[in-house]
């Protein structure tokens, strides 16, 4: 009997059914259960046989495909017992994976891989490894540590990857390959660093410096300065603004062309939102359009990282209704491809301008979900000021305020988040006067507006002012509440703010006066 009439036999009897005619033929199972029934039927013998017979014959036949095809022939490979086979499909199609954007995929083809990999290192060696063998399996455990650091970060916690990429300096030093060197040192840092840690840190310290060594060793400035640009990010998100924005200048120049986890898109960016904080808009229009056009030839995460800038932009210069649908797509796109550090920082973006706009409820349901999912990705950087912008909103609700504050102040100063303790002081008095208590706003307001002077945080701190003098004025305290408003005035009009200014100038020109509606 004929291949073929075996299967017509199996159709007839309900048991498989055609799936497609093109490209080619295509049966299925008509129920899961026949399927197992019809698996568990075959010795173990025979199953590994039968695996590697498929395997075999999907290498042959589609050798174009064998990307596409990576996963399927890795699991058929592992069925049969050919366990190097099989690691090396995972890593291939991890790698396929990540390229397609589909992150989880890839971070479990990665994870499987590693597993292997450890229950062969584990397991008795039957013959001693040649040296060049064992470099080859040295590279290939440390090439799956780093696709499962690149591709985790939306399934494991900042620690777990931080403790897995130390595991592998000193296997990737005993390999001598300084690009891969580089590449393991650059990731740490750049993960400490983004987890609030500080460069004088002894391991971000060692790793920097290392970047360093190995750029000047291969004559790569560009890896040379990354370093410089790391620590620029650092400051630009958290630290001292106008240093990063520096740093950055400094940096990007000879990064140019660089296709990895900091690349000049991503930089590009992060210069832009530093431009933005401090109020030179015209600078930030420049950067955010050249990070987008730099993402346009690189990978997704790039294209969301350009977003999220372009989005942050728009909003520090007052155009909302731009910036929502920038930062909506950038969720929506985060949340289906598993790239969760963009979805957390477009959240934040997209629900400060709901909250703006008086849009309560839009604003509670975008930072819920954001600070959700930044108690996995992100607890440190992100989720205090996630938790403070919520807190606000629940309370501009009338909702009781359920928030810890002090926690997370406490946790942005550990960091010496200065931007992220000046948000969360300044949400925490916006959440007091929804309360009426003026006084115990007072302290936070004033803080806030101390640090974002020092820090030259100039957009934030007019609608601090602003928002402040308001909070004074409705509490009939015109007294203190002009010199604010003034002020706020004053910086809208240095900002080019011009709608902004002319709603401050219109209630300055009211003064004491408060309009009561029956």
């Amino acid at each position: 009997m004929t291949t073929t009439s075996r299967v017509d036999v199996l159709e007839a009897k309900g048991l498989i059914r055609l799936a497609s005619i093109r490209p080619e033929l295509e049966y299925l199972f008509r129920h899961g259960l026949v399927q197992d029934a019809a698996y568990s039927s075959l010795l173990k013998q025979e199953r590994r046989e039968l695996h590697g017979r498929v395997g075999a014959a999907l290498e042959a036949l589609y050798p174009e495909r064998a990307g596409e095809l990576a996963l399927v022939l890795a699991m058929h490979f592992e069925q049969a017992g050919e366990v190097e086979r099989a690691i090396e499909y995972y890593l291939g199609g991890a790698k396929h994976a990540l390229g397609k954007y589909a992150i989880q995929e890839a971070y479990g083809a990665f994870d499987r891989a590693a597993s292997l990999i450890a229950d062969e290192e584990a397991a008795p060696a039957a013959v001693e490894l040649s040296a060049d063998e064992a470099d080859r399996r040295r590279r290939r455990r440390i090439e799956v540590d780093l696709g499962r650091a690149e591709a985790g970060y939306s399934i494991r916690t900042p620690e777990e990857t931080s403790d897995a990429l130390e595991r592998i300096v000193e296997p990737a030093e005993q390999l001598g390959d300084l690009q891969l060197i580089g590449r393991v040192h650059t990731l740490i840092a750049l993960q400490r660093l983004l987890n609030g840690e500080s460069a004088t840190e002894p391991i971000v310290k060692r790793s920097l410096d290392r970047v360093v060594e190995v750029g000047e060793s291969i004559g790569d400035a560009s890896l040379g300065a990354m370093p410089l640009a790391l620590i620029g990010l650092s400051n630009v998100f958290g630290g001292d603004v106008r240093m990063g924005t520096a740093q950055l200048e400094e940096a990007l120049p000879l990064m140019e062309g660089r296709q990895d986890t900091v690349g000049p898109a991503f930089a590009r960016g992060a210069l832009a939102i530093g431009y933005a904080n401090l109020g030179e808009f015209k600078k930030a229009d420049t950067a955010a359009a050249q990070a987008t056009a730099l993402a346009g030839e690189s990978d997704l995460i790039a294209q969301l990282d350009a977003l999220i800038a372009e989005s942050l932009v728009r909003s520090m210069e007052g155009d909302l209704e731009g910036a929502i649908p920038l930062a909506s797509r950038c969720v929506k796109q985060s949340e289906d491809t598993g790239a969760t550090a963009c979805m957390v920082a477009s959240s934040w973006i997209l629900g400060d301008a709901f909250y703006r706009l008086g849009k309560y409820t839009e604003a509670r349901d975008v930072l819920r979900r954001g600070s959700d999912v930044s108690a996995v990705v992100d607890r440190r950087v992100w989720r205090p000021t996630l938790l403070a912008w919520l807190g606000s909103t629940m309370a501009a609700l009338g909702a009781a305020d359920d928030g810890d504050w002090e926690e997370a102040l406490e946790t942005a100063r550990s960091i010496g988040n200065r931007v992220g303790e000046a948000g969360i002081l300044a949400k925490r008095a916006e959440a007091s006067v929804a309360r009426r208590d003026i006084d115990g706003a007072r302290p936070d307001a004033e803080a806030a507006i101390g640090i974002m002077k020092e820090l030259g945080l100039r957009p934030q701190l007019a609608r601090v002012e602003r928002a402040w003098g308001e909070a004074l004025r409705a509490a009939g305290l015109w007294g203190e509440a002009e010199p604010h408003l003034q002020k706020a005035v004053t910086l809208f009009d240095e900002l080019g703010l011009d709608a902004e200014a002319e709603a401050v100038r219109a209630e300055l020109a009211m003064g004491e006066t408060r309009i009561a509606f029956d």
